[in-house]
């Protein structure tokens, strides 16, 4: 079971989120899925978040417009207080734009 985190659960967003998301997190393509990987923006605690190519595609299979941002949220394990149903993640969301040519 994870640790407790200091932080309260708290749903929202802020525009600091996106620009260390932007600095901090790294990618990875599988292909059929991407795999963005680093400190959530608002808790620090480490966090994956998976986009299947379904979701970062058109109905072509060409990549969604290069640099089209995708809504994130924090996705971390940790415990944090007032979390609707126990669920993981600090209640933080950001949008990040996928680098040209990611999943392609």
């Amino acid at each position: 079971m994870s640790a407790a985190s200091p932080l309260p659960y708290q749903h929202g967003t802020d525009p600091q989120f996106a620009q260390r998301a932007a600095v901090t997190f790294s990618l990875e393509d599988f292909g059929s899925a991407l795999v963005l990987s680093g400190p959530c923006p608002r808790c620090g605690q480490e966090m994956e978040f998976t986009l299947v190519k379904e979701l970062f595609r058109d109905g072509a299979g060409a990549v969604a417009a290069p640099g089209r941002p995708v809504v994130m949220f924090c996705t971390a394990e940790a415990v944090y207080d007032g979390s609707p149903d126990g669920g993981p993640g600090c209640g933080a969301f950001w949008s990040l734009k996928l680098p040209a040519g990611a999943g392609g």
